[in-house]
């Protein structure tokens, strides 16, 4: 599985982007800038997490009867 504690300092740099977006949609007329950041960035975050669901509830093995998933 993978270890999450190597990427924890990963963490602040995202979440950087996320308030720098945040703060051009608030605080200054970049708007549109500010949407595209985010969503850009928060385009990964959303392809991991789906991963990570798609792999517990498809394809690991201790979710099937017989220990191995998608064996014939």
């Amino acid at each position: 599985m993978i270890n999450f504690l190597n990427s924890i300092p990963l963490y602040p740099g995202w979440l950087f982007f996320f308030f720098y977006g945040l703060f051009l949609i608030k605080l200054t007329q970049y708007r549109k800038l500010g949407k595209a950041i985010i969503i850009i960035f928060s385009i990964p975050i959303l392809y991991i997490v789906t991963c990570f669901i798609l792999f517990i509830f498809f394809l690991s093995p201790e979710n099937h009867p017989g220990g191995v998933a998608y064996s014939p």
